[in-house]
């Protein structure tokens, strides 16, 4: 009987955990979303462009570690692989806003730090 209920106290944790995780990312989202409308003065549709170009760099950065898992991708290559989707959602960002890229990545700089 110990042991049944040490097992099912072990899978609530387990499951507790699991579920946290899930809820920090689009928290996360919403906040540089928040931060990106006060500091460029960006309307519903540019904000919503803006979150399509959050997703699609969190992809491309997942399928970069899905092939390196797979072995598609050499280890070697993955720094230069993410350095490129970085610099195209930069590139994307400052289009956006009509900033510079000085500008904007003084703003994912700070942005980094107040949302994590």
């Amino acid at each position: 009987m110990k042991k049944i209920a040490i097992l099912v106290f072990v899978m609530f944790i387990t499951i507790s955990i699991s579920a946290q995780k899930k809820k920090g990312k689009p928290a996360n989202n919403d906040c540089y979303l928040t931060e990106a409308v006060k500091t460029f003065d960006l309307s519903d549709d540019q904000k919503n462009e803006l979150n399509d170009l959050l997703i699609k760099a969190s992809e491309d950065r997942a399928a970069i570690k899905k092939g390196v898992k797979t072995g598609e991708i050499i280890k070697d290559q993955v720094k230069g692989k993410t350095r490129g989707v970085n610099r195209k959602y930069f590139a994307d960002l400052g289009k956006l806003t009509g900033k510079s890229r000085e500008e904007v990545m003084a703003f994912v700089k700070e942005v980094g730090k107040n949302c994590r």
